[in-house]
């Protein structure tokens, strides 16, 4: 599988699995301090060939996804949830197998950063936050919009990010 656009991942190990498992040009962040020069590139990139964000299911994945949003703006995002990607005691990418890479690679979301589709108030009411199911009720959202698993709030943002709708997150969670 040949990769149009740049995969940005957190470390070599990162790099060098997702290169035994796609044909992709690969930049490394090497962890979680982003220098204005690698940010800069990174933007130069997205506008070029687009970028697709591929970090760990971790809090310094998200961090570092987060930073790449603010000083990117809209790009691609491809994300494994923390099963996929466990190996005894260690989470990350490099553990992943290829076919649960290539898997979310192919369904790659892109987030916006602009307009709001969805309400706080809408959120709530659909009880993905504040009940004791919440947390399983997103879990689903992230696993069928291919996006990290995350707390109420954050949810709420990737979900406006995408310009992901009430009826969309209801023909989801259909099945609960």
């Amino acid at each position: 599988m040949k990769i149009k656009e740049i995969i940005v991942v957190e470390g070599k190990h990162d790099a060098q699995k997702i290169k035994s498992c796609v044909d992709a040009d690969i930049e490394t962040t090497s962890g979680t301090h982003l220098s204005a020069d690698l940010l800069k590139r990174l933007k130069a990139m997205n506008e070029t060939r687009g970028i697709i964000v591929f970090t760990d299911p971790d809090g310094p994945g998200e961090m570092i996804r987060r930073k790449i949003i603010e000083a990117v703006g809209t790009c691609k995002h491809a994300s494994l949830s923390t099963k996929q990607s466990r190996h005894n005691q260690k989470v990350g990418i490099e553990h992943a197998r290829c076919e649960d890479i290539v898997h979310s690679l192919s369904m790659c979301a892109t987030y916006d950063v602009k307009g709001d589709t969805l309400s706080w108030y809408a959120f709530v009411d659909l009880g993905l936050t504040g009940q004791k199911d919440s947390q399983e009720k997103r879990d689903l959202i992230a696993d069928a919009f291919n996006m990290p698993i995350t707390n109420g709030k954050r949810c709420f943002q990737y979900l406006n990010m995408m310009h992901k709708t009430k009826e969309d997150i209801i023909e989801v969670l259909k099945g609960v």
